[in-house]
């Protein structure tokens, strides 16, 4: 009886490739374990929607994205593409007051470091049979900012050490530490081999929007937002907010791709010390009312908050949280409860002479 794993094949594959969404490796994550109803298909999205996906050329033409160790060392330059900037629709706050100047401030030589933690649980029913299945990875990544011109900023994404653990029902917990000289199991070598490496090159502008970047796909969302958090271009009060579009494939019933809409949704709640409070709330468009459909958006939809010091021109922690149960999505009996936290925040930021750098084996 094949049926009762469906879910936790889901749960399984989520919690790797957020993992390896994190350190840019994504693609060798899904690879590990087999396709997951919550990662685009870009073969099946191709043939159903050409063209319609918005990391897409107009062509409709899109290609594997480029592990880390393809770059190699020497004076060789990332080939960076273009990428279309997001929109963001603001409103302004209905109380007033004072406003506030929301800008990225990088400087070239700034190399800013974080530690982020995520941990994951999920609990599945169907009829009597259960099992559970939790993660937790413990990274610190790096950002050297490399150039600032006309406004925009570029710099190298990394990820210098990490620590996975993962356990499905009853089985074994599975760890890796990449400061252990003991081999990373299957399931994490993706992530294994991308410490240490530069993951990509990325060119934000001062909304900390991204313009231009190295790898040749956008990475999954997943709902852990952009790389950046994006801030509104007029100076905003208290109580403003702002947001940003965005859309998922997903599976019917009968195998058939299905586009949902919903929307990352930003609000200036408070500044204290020269730091930015916003709050973001993930918030569905797009109304679903079949619980298996809900079942593979349940982890794109977290509420957090992120502080951003408004001096220093950057952000310096961000927290989100998961908290969904999807009833039915697998039959009258069967249940899924799903809970997730993300936590992100600088350990340090420091400026030095910039170099000429050259990308690691």
């Amino acid at each position: 009886m094949t049926r009762p794993f469906l879910p936790f094949l889901c749960a399984i594959s989520f919690a790797f490739t957020s993992v390896a969404t994190q350190i840019g490796h994504s693609q060798d994550a899904a690879k590990s374990k087999g396709r997951s109803l919550l990662v685009k298909d870009d073969k099946e999205i191709a043939k159903t929607e050409e063209g319609s996906d918005q990391s897409s050329t107009k062509t409709g033409k899109k290609t594997a994205a480029k592990p880390a160790s393809a770059k190699v060392g020497g004076d060789e330059q990332s080939v960076m593409r273009p990428v279309a900037k997001k929109e963001l629709t603001e409103t302004p706050s209905p109380m007033g007051g004072e406003t506030y100047l929301l800008r990225y401030k990088f400087a070239p030589g700034l190399r800013i470091v974080c530690e982020v933690t995520h941990m994951a649980k999920t609990d599945t029913k169907i009829d009597s049979t259960a099992q559970d299945s939790d993660s937790r990875t413990v990274s610190h990544k790096t950002w050297d900012v490399t150039k600032v011109e006309n406004g925009n900023m570029t710099f190298e994404y990394a990820i210098t050490d990490i620590d996975m653990s993962q356990r499905i029902g009853t089985g074994n917990e599975v760890r890796y530490s990449s400061q252990s000289e003991e081999p990373p199991p299957f399931q994490f070598q993706g992530a294994a081999d991308s410490v240490g490496k530069i993951i990509s090159t990325v060119t934000i502008d001062q909304q900390g929007l991204i313009v231009a970047r190295s790898d040749e796909t956008n990475p999954p969302h997943l709902g852990m937002g952009d790389i950046t958090l994006p801030v509104p271009e007029n100076a905003v009060a208290i109580g403003a907010t702002w947001e940003i579009p965005r859309e998922l494939n997903i599976r019917r019933e009968d195998g058939s791709l299905k586009r949902v809409r919903f929307r990352e949704l930003f609000k200036l709640e408070k500044v204290s010390a020269g730091v930015a409070t916003v709050s973001v709330a993930s918030e569905m468009i797009t109304i679903i009312s079949e619980p298996k459909e809900e079942a593979q958006v349940v982890q794109q939809l977290s509420n957090g908050s992120i502080k951003f010091d408004i001096d220093a021109g950057r952000m310096i922690s961000k927290e989100l949280g998961w908290d969904k149960k999807v009833v039915g999505f697998s039959g009258a009996g069967s249940t899924m409860e799903y809970s997730a936290r993300l936590d992100e925040r600088v350990v340090s930021a420091e400026t030095t002479q910039p170099a000429a750098r050259s990308a690691k084996k």
